[in-house]
């Protein structure tokens, strides 16, 4: 991920052709007399029969009527199946009116028809574009999204996009050569991020283990292995994760295609120090999870991994984790070692881990304020709130997994009672107060901590980095999408179905249901908004099927900023990839049971 300023095309280049792209896209998608219009935002790909199901309308001053229609073109007569009722909500990203149409579960492919009342008496209305209702609505996003790192693989592949590059990878800070060759670029560029690019395991992984489906998980098992090429190369002879591979310091050095030659001048350099706490609990929990769903697939591959993750147990075990991701990710780490192998030592690390995860988190309410508590600290200073922007998405995840997984665990009243209080009394208290229903990125005890932050008492949140707090800020889509596979696993502990219908809202800012109505999921819904591009290397990174952009950032202010064509909003990234596929996976998993 790129963590430097690029070029980017000229913002009145991009909205004509944000604007060219709508007008094509509309025509072939609704009759000649129903235009489409960008006041309805929706999940642009569709919706399990029986998921949550919100639209989001723009506020018009008082033209709507206040009800809208579940349309059927394909009937003849008698095309509204659903009539709903909108509610306005005046909330952080201005008025605008929300309509719930879950209860319409028949399978089909709709659109959404809004009247509006119009002072000449004319018929009018606002129309969205067509969506699907079912079963397999996700199959095409899901399969986009695995072959996507098909072509992102990095080395000696037939897949990737300018194969084979790379065979030269990588050259130490002493001029020896080390081989790094293999994996998968990470984001827009073609470098590989040992803390970024790891997330496609996850996502991968996490698909697998939810899938029924023999030929989908030997097609994931034969792509986590490219990737795992990369990954377990990057282990030291001591048994620790370097940092950060193929990813150097400053961040455009080696981000260049190369002549294949191993000891000539175009050698990538490769950063190898040692990794913090919390990526070697990331590594062991990938590794002992890959050992865990594929173990009797493909034993001896299994058992590989899980030395490796063995090995990197017993060098971080003895260390001292300090931080929120030191000890979320070590209840991952402890949980897939002791599913992989049933040793208790495995057990305990992730018990205590946890033990110590939940002295981090604020069961007050403190601020002045009476409505907002269950947020986690950074450390034990319990100065600064987490910023989940890539590297601490794992822990609240883990701590779901972890209850899920011993339900009667003589401390799981205890997990589940700070798992409901993070959901309810935080994640949903702040997503309420905006109408997508979209979870905050970052929520600080001290005001001068977040600068242009919205307010509750003393507390100060945001739902976006804020660019003025760094040179590198970039959208949102791994924040909302990690929140939606937490609060998925959360509905399943608590038996709470309406966190599982908030985290379906997450999925759907994704894929449309946002204030600039584009999905992010490149040929995945019917609007895009136009990608990043990066003319630092030939040839470039192509559009790619699947892959999934940024998203939306937000200003000084933290109002939403689309930002089209920057690194910002539209670059590629592993962790919103890895993230979106999971949670789709995860509430396809959970609505098949319903």
């Amino acid at each position: 991920m790129s963590c430097v300023k690029k070029d980017v095309l000229r913002p009145s280049v991009l909205g004509l052709a944000l604007s060219v792209c709508l007008v094509t896209m509309v025509g072939s998608l609704v009759a000649e007399d129903s235009p489409v219009r960008q006041q309805v935002f929706l999940n642009q790909v569709g919706y399990l029969p029986n998921a949550a199901k919100f639209l989001v309308v723009e506020d018009t001053s008082g033209a709507l009527t206040g009800e809208f229609h579940v349309t059927d073109s394909s009937r003849p007569t008698d095309r509204n199946v659903f009539t709903g009722k909108l509610n306005r909500v005046a909330g952080d990203f201005g008025a605008y009116h929300v309509g719930d149409f879950s209860a319409h579960t028949a399978p089909g492919k709709y659109a959404i028809t809004i009247p509006l009342n119009r002072p000449d008496g004319r018929n009018d209305h606002f129309l969205s574009y067509t969506f699907q209702i079912a079963a397999d609505v996700y199959a095409d996003a899901l399969a986009k999204g695995m072959n996507c790192f098909a072509v992102q693989r990095c080395g000696p592949s037939t897949t990737g996009y300018n194969a084979p590059c790379h065979l030269d990878d990588g050259r130490t800070k002493d001029g020896q050569s080390v081989d790094l060759v293999g994996g998968w670029h990470d984001a827009s560029d073609l470098l590989k991020w040992a803390s970024a690019t790891i997330w496609g395991m996850y996502g991968l992984l996490h698909l697998a283990r939810l899938s029924n489906d023999d030929g989908l998980r030997s097609r994931i098992l034969e792509e986590v292995k490219w990737g795992n090429l990369y990954f377990l190369k990057l282990q030291s002879p001591e048994g620790f994760i370097r940092t950060h591979g193929i990813g150097g310091d400053p961040v455009t050095e080696g981000n260049h295609w190369t002549d294949n030659v191993r000891g000539t001048a175009d050698d990538r350099p490769a950063v190898l120090n040692e990794g913090p706490v919390a990526l070697q609990h990331q590594y062991i929990g990938a590794w002992a999870l890959l050992a865990w769903v594929y173990g009797k697939q493909d034993q001896p591959y299994a058992e590989r991994c899980l030395e490796a993750a063995k090995r990197c147990f017993n060098w971080v075990k003895d260390k001292k984790p300090l931080q929120y991701r030191d000890f979320g990710s070590g209840i991952y780490a402890g949980l897939q070692m002791y599913r992989a192998t049933g040793d208790e030592q495995y057990k305990a690390y992730a018990l205590r881990m946890a033990d110590d995860f939940l002295k981090l988190q604020e069961t007050s309410h403190v601020g002045g304020q009476q409505r907002v508590r269950g947020f986690f600290y950074a450390d034990g200073s319990r100065k600064h709130g987490i910023e989940t922007v890539i590297n601490d998405l794992l822990p609240f995840e883990a701590l779901c997994e972890l209850a899920e997984a011993f339900p009667n665990d003589p401390d799981a009243a205890r997990w589940r009672a700070a798992i409901q209080m993070h959901c309810e009394e935080y994640l949903a208290a702040i997503a309420g107060r905006n109408a997508f229903g979209l979870t905050p990125y970052v929520i600080q005890p001290q005001p001068d901590l977040v600068p242009g932050a919205r307010q509750i008492g003393e507390l100060r949140y945001r739902y976006f980095m804020c660019p003025r707090k760094g040179r590198w800020w970039v959208g949102n889509n791994a924040s909302a999408a990690a929140a939606g596979v937490a609060l998925v696993k959360a509905a399943r502990v608590l038996k709470k179905p309406e966190l599982a219908a908030l985290a379906q809202r997450q999925m759907d800012w994704v894929l449309g249901a946002n204030p600039f109505g584009v999905s992010f999921m490149v040929q995945v819904g019917h609007v895009n908004p136009p990608e990043y591009v990066y003319t630092g290397f030939q040839p470039r990174t192509p559009w790619i099927p699947g892959a999934v952009m940024c998203g939306i950032c937000g200003d000084e202010d933290d109002r939403p900023d689309l930002a089209p064509g920057s690194y910002h909003s539209c670059e590629f990234w592993t962790p919103m990839l890895a993230h979106l596929i999971w949670g789709l996976a995860e509430l396809q998993s959970y609505y098949d049971t319903k």
